[in-house]
């Protein structure tokens, strides 16, 4: 080809899937998003275990991950299918937007596969085609009561009425507590009430707080989760607040990435800092300003929510051209956020701060750990395939001798204890079994095994520690 054949691609990083068709046409089906890292993967025992794409190792066929996606996207974009076709939908849909195929794939090729999921949701929803029908109630019970459950906004707050729970109507620290903490799991947004009382930190609460809007952009209704977060970084900037400190990873993730992505800033330009309790409590450990006065005696392992972990690095804005005359490069060039800079070591400096604990790693773990099964709507319109992918990372933390599992995102902690209770029940065996069965024919799988069940608990990270001190 003559230089100047092929003119340069002008794109920004946003949610139109056209400023996407070079992804769908340069991928090389080269399976790093399917694996991760084999590394992982250090017997024929647990070769599942060197997964990366949850709904993958569900679906089997390629068109369940990227490379297939890609395929179908470049289809819709050439006009090749319909976006009606049913494939598409469901494919679309069943994707966590976990970015395990993001980090990956920026190991070969400097793609952007979690952009380009985001984007095939939003231009589904666009046509009508999507969200899924559990998708759409869910919204209509935020959009009506503001909070994932549709529970009476009023009951937002009842969990600072039992214990000694101290707020302060004004403070530079903003304490934001998800839906999951305010309505099904109040001990967690005790727990961190807790620690901030124990470390003598004053916080306040916003008045008329509402849903993150996590299930809205996740299933790509665009339009809705952008108006929550123009609210609510407004409401935040009126506050005058210097901090948001939040217990849930997805409402972390919202805060401090996803709201400045839909709003067309960098995450510096918020105003204001978004900190994990985790990272705070960490902080605070380490400044003597709380103390570690029990022990929790158990071999411990620790899951990374996708949020906290790889999804959690600061969003930085970016337009520009991929020039094609020019092997793709882009100009101006930028930083990719890659995954290794998220949230990883403060929850695992808390766990080896308290006595007692044994932490093991399991296989697959920071920016290479296997989603929960929670993330992307995906629990919620396809719970089959949700409980499917959880016990497979229930049964990794149970392969490493581990007998308890903490993590520190409350709706990760949510399917991780119907794990565990399927686990009580013969659950291990009908995991590995329905694994086999879906690779049958295939060598992949044939040697995994079954072991004992040390696993006995499963833990928030926030609660473990407000137990301890």
């Amino acid at each position: 080809m003559q230089k100047g054949e092929v003119k340069p691609i002008t794109f920004s990083l946003d949610f139109d899937l056209r400023n996407y068709l070079w992804e769908s046409r340069v991928c090389l089906a080269c399976a790093m998003c399917k694996y991760g890292d084999w590394i992982y993967a250090v017997s024929p025992e647990v070769y599942d275990f060197g997964w990366i794409c949850p709904e993958w190792e569900w679906g089997v066929v390629d068109h369940y991950g990227t490379s297939g996606r890609a395929r179908l996207v470049n289809a819709l974009l050439c006009g090749d299918i319909e976006p009606e076709y049913p494939t598409v939908r469901e494919v679309a849909f069943r994707c966590h937007l976990c970015g395990g195929c993001d980090m990956a794939d920026k190991r070969n090729l400097e793609l952007e596969p979690l952009m380009m999921h985001q984007a095939l949701k939003v231009y589904l929803v666009d046509r009508g085609i999507g969200p899924m029908p559990e998708h759409k109630k869910i919204v209509k019970r935020i959009e009506r009561n503001g909070n994932y459950f549709g529970r009476r906004p009023e009951g937002k707050m009842a969990w600072t009425k039992k214990g000694k729970v101290k707020v302060t109507k004004k403070a530079d620290i903003l304490y934001f507590p998800g839906c999951y903490a305010s309505y099904k799991y109040p001990e967690t947004a005790r727990a961190v009430a807790r620690i901030l009382n124990q470390g003598d930190v004053p916080f306040m609460i916003m008045e008329g707080q509402k849903c993150c809007g996590y299930i809205p952009f996740v299933t790509g209704m665009l339009k809705e989760a952008t108006e929550i977060a123009r609210k609510a970084v407004e409401q935040v900037r009126k506050t005058g607040v210097k901090t948001i400190i939040s217990e849930c990873a997805d409402c972390y993730r919202m805060w401090k990435v996803e709201y400045p992505k839909m709003l067309n800033m960098a995450t510096s330009d918020l105003g204001f800092e978004v900190l994990h309790i985790a990272e705070y409590a960490a902080k605070l450990i380490k400044e003597g300003a709380i103390k570690i006065s029990k022990e929790f005696k158990a071999k411990v392992t620790y899951h990374d929510p996708c949020g906290l972990g790889r999804l959690s690095e600061p969003w930085i804005p970016w337009k520009g051209i991929r020039d094609a005359d020019d092997w793709g490069k882009l100009k101006p060039p930028r930083n990719f956020r890659r995954g290794t800079n998220g949230c990883y070591e403060p929850p695992r400096d808390i766990l080896k701060s308290i006595p007692g604990v044994e932490l093991v790693e399991m296989f697959r773990h920071h920016h290479n750990a296997f989603c929960s099964g929670s993330c992307g709507g995906v629990m919620e319109a396809f719970p089959e395939q949700q409980r499917f992918e959880t016990d497979v990372r229930m049964r990794e933390a149970n392969y490493v001798g581990a007998e308890a599992l903490v993590t520190a995102n409350p709706r990760s902690y949510d399917v991780f204890i119907e794990s565990l209770t399927r686990f009580q029940n013969d659950g291990m065996r009908k995991n590995i079994e329905e694994i086999e069965k879906r690779f049958s024919g295939t060598d992949t799988f044939k040697s995994l095994k079954k072991k004992d069940l040390n696993l006995q608990s499963v833990h928030d990270l926030s609660v473990l520690l407000a137990s301890v001190i």
